[in-house]
């Protein structure tokens, strides 16, 4: 066989995988936006500023509820901080609402950790740097 012609394959099927990731993580990220447009009418959005002003870290030209344009979508960060966003949110919400909500977010989390590169120590590694940037927010907002 041309070596040439292995390359060429190779690499087609490199392209194909990053295809099939990348369309998986605009899969996520549009449940994920969806869950978040559902709640946005039903909860107290300032009760989650923190939450949300950290999240909006990674959110490009745009915030996390409502998300807009493709880099956002194809990013696999994002999709992250959507579900450290919504888990954050329905921790903090009555248990008896927002069944469908919290059933999304459940299968959307697994989604996500079967398709991603991230070790379970680096997620929540990443949870807890949300979790003290929320708790020095919240310290600071006490304060004044």
């Amino acid at each position: 066989m041309n070596s040439s012609f292995v390359a060429k394959s190779m690499e087609r099927q490199h392209l194909k995988s990053v295809r099939k990731l990348s369309l998986q993580i605009v899969d996520i990220n549009t449940a994920l936006k969806d869950v978040h447009q559902q709640l946005a009418p039903h909860i107290d959005e300032i009760k989650y500023e923190a939450a949300t002003g950290y999240v909006n870290q990674y959110i490009s030209h745009t915030h996390v509820w409502n998300i807009k344009f493709v880099c956002n979508l194809e990013d696999p960060e994002v999709a992250l901080m959507q579900l450290f966003h919504l888990k954050y949110i329905l921790e903090r919400e009555p248990a008896e609402l927002y069944k469908e909500a919290r059933s999304i977010l459940e299968e959307q989390r697994q989604k996500f950790l079967k398709i991603t590169l991230y070790s379970n120590e680096h997620i929540e590694m990443r949870r807890t740097k949300m979790l003290d940037y929320i708790m020095g927010f919240e310290k600071i907002k006490g304060e004044r």
